[in-house]
């Protein structure tokens, strides 16, 4: 992206900042090549668990309406 008159980062650049800037990975949740991610909350530092497959919530659906031999 080129900002008219603005300072531009490349990610080389960008790197040397995060890395050098405890402020601003205290704003950064992620960054690559092509966009950085920033915090929406305080609820970003938390490790989050890895989401329950489709096949999981199956399951869990079957389990729940099964009523048993009648």
């Amino acid at each position: 992206m080129q900002n008219v008159g603005e300072k531009q980062f490349t990610y080389d650049t960008f790197k040397l900042a995060y890395d050098s800037d405890q402020r601003i990975q205290a704003l950064v949740t992620d960054f690559n090549q092509e966009e950085v991610s920033l915090k929406d909350s305080e609820m970003d530092d938390i490790k989050r668990k890895r989401k329950k497959s489709t096949n999981d919530v199956e399951k869990m659906a079957k389990r729940a309406t099964k009523v048993g031999d009648i």
